[in-house]
């Protein structure tokens, strides 16, 4: 049992106390017993005066925050929990003061990663690294058995190559002889999770994650568009070992629409593509970023590019590797630690980072190769010790970005909450984005008005017809307020009516965002 009593019965402010039961039992036998009942009076009336206006103003807020739906199209399915006031005593996840379908299992998008960042959190620790290695025996100036052993450092660059091979050249080595193998055996499986959009296999944000990694297996470009051409052009810089290729007309709005035609793209062998379709015309070029479709192929024309530069002879084949190898280490590369990384996946919604540390988390938890199969199996266990359960929940990657994801914002908030109470250990708040200050946040519309800039901390998930945040908002009640909040099936307009729609009004979701987080700011 548990009674909950304004703090501050002058200001009714929306902050409780819980009572435990058996001093409130002691309470009511108090001022119902017959002597104490003329000297009580008045405490009694203020007491049911206070309970009252206490759960009057709570009810004002919760009855507020569900009538925003009609804000959002017909059809749009809104669940969220608010959680009571964060204090340095309270448990952030225990006690709610408002909710909705807390228990359906929803597509999480990016909020995934608040989950994969706690995993790899617990068991990887701050501390570990991604290691790039370079094997083999010296002879003389000579390189024999030569093999790279890649772990899946995300953030392995092409400048960071160009480092390994300086250091080689300093040891005296001047040629490698025979092949030089790539070792990729810390994954198996699919580069891609089960689930994943295929259409978006030819954009960065859904790069393959492989073992080898190097320019986050992405290439950027831009496409001119200018209004006194009839086709687009493309520029990609002449040191990428890519070949793309542009079939795209450049028509009005108008005949754009009229023909049903958009920007599209074939992906070919040998890291090959073809731009077709149609953009509209505009004198700012179109920034582009491509997703290597062949790692192997990238890494291997880079890496005889970068052994030109350093003067170091190479006339063998470059081969992929997938077993265990035992030759010694000649020069290796770590990647900043885990920290680091964590930091950057929640702030930027780094997904290669997110699906990395996923594999890598069933590789280290079961000792053999990484994929996503032990991956997730790795997430539900290390989280199941912590007391976090997701038995009942599908979890196919780390990055969110496969619709076989489901989740509860019950588990979600379980997961908010443990992040919360465990802060000093695990630092993960400082990662969230902050509305209209960095990350995904930083031009998030809805979150932009004077009154949210800057109060508003959250892992955003974002995918067609899903716009999800989880975190916590500082309201004008000087309160730090954990929530979770999920919006599916969300489409604004139907095709027909799609040509008509101002842009100058904001969209149904940015009134929805605004509304809804002023509302916690205000209230709560």
């Amino acid at each position: 049992m548990s009674i909950l009593i304004s703090a501050n019965a002058q200001t009714l402010s929306p902050y409780y106390l819980h009572v435990n039961s058996a001093k409130i039992v002691n309470i009511i036998t108090k001022l119902t017993d017959k002597k104490y009942m003329r000297r009580n009076y008045l405490c009694t009336a203020l007491l049911s005066f206070t309970l009252f206006i206490s759960s009057a103003t709570l009810a004002a807020p919760v009855e507020k925050l569900s009538t925003l739906t009609k804000l959002l199209p017909a059809g749009t399915h809104v669940a969220y929990i608010i959680g009571q006031p964060i204090t340095v005593h309270s448990t952030a996840a225990a006690q709610t003061q408002a909710a909705a379908n807390t228990e359906l299992l929803l597509a999480p998008a990016s909020t995934q990663k608040l989950i994969t960042a706690l995993a790899a959190k617990l068991y990887l620790t701050d501390s570990f690294r991604f290691t790039t290695s370079l094997h083999g025996h010296i002879t003389a100036q000579q390189l024999d058995n030569a093999e790279f052993i890649f772990s899946g450092d995300p953030t392995f660059k092409r400048a960071d190559l160009r480092r390994m091979l300086q250091q080689l050249k300093t040891k005296g080595i001047t040629r490698i002889s025979g092949d030089i193998h790539l070792n990729q055996s810390r994954f198996n499986g699919y580069n891609w999770s089960n689930g994943q959009v295929w259409n978006d296999q030819s954009v960065c944000y859904a790069t393959q994650a492989s073992a080898l990694v190097i320019n986050g297996n992405c290439v950027l470009g831009n496409l001119k568009r200018h209004p006194d051409q009839d086709n687009a052009s493309i520029f990609v810089p002449a040191y990428e070992p890519v070949t793309i290729r542009s079939q795209v007309k450049i028509l009005t709005k108008a005949q754009q629409q009229a023909s049903f035609c958009d920007l599209e793209v074939n992906r070919e062998a040998n890291n090959s593509y073809t731009l077709f379709g149609c953009i509209t015309p505009s004198k700012y070029n179109l920034p582009l970023a491509f997703a290597i479709s062949d790692p192997n192929a990238y890494f291997t024309a880079i890496l005889k590019a970068e052994l030109k530069s350093a003067n170091i002879t190479f006339n063998g084949q470059v081969v992929s590797k997938h077993s265990a190898s035992a030759s010694a280490v000649i020069i290796h590369h770590q990647s900043q630690p885990l920290v680091g990384l964590i930091t950057k996946m929640v702030k930027d919604s780094d997904n290669l980072i997110a699906d990395i540390l996923f594999k890598t988390l069933g590789a280290e938890y079961f000792n053999q190769p990484g994929n996503y199969r032990n991956g997730a199996e790795a997430v539900r266990l290390i989280l199941a010790k912590e007391g976090l359960s997701l038995a009942n929940h599908a979890i196919a990657d780390g990055s969110g970005l496969s619709r076989h994801n489901l989740v509860s914002p019950q588990s979600l908030f379980s997961v908010l909450g443990y992040i919360i109470d465990h802060d000093d250990k695990l630092g993960l708040l400082a990662d969230l984005p902050i509305s209209g200050i960095d990350g995904t946040l930083q031009y998030r519309r809805g979150l932009l008005s004077p009154l949210l800039k800057g109060n508003v901390a959250a892992k955003t998930g974002s995918l067609k017809g899903l716009a999800n945040l989880v975190g916590v908002i500082d309201t004008t009640q000087q309160h730090r307020i954990p929530f979770v909040l999920m919006i599916s099936g969300y489409n604004p307009t139907a095709p027909e009516l799609s040509l008509s729609a101002g842009k100058s009004s904001p969209s149904p979701l940015t009134q929805y965002f605004d509304a809804f987080f002023s509302t916690l700011m205000q209230d709560y």
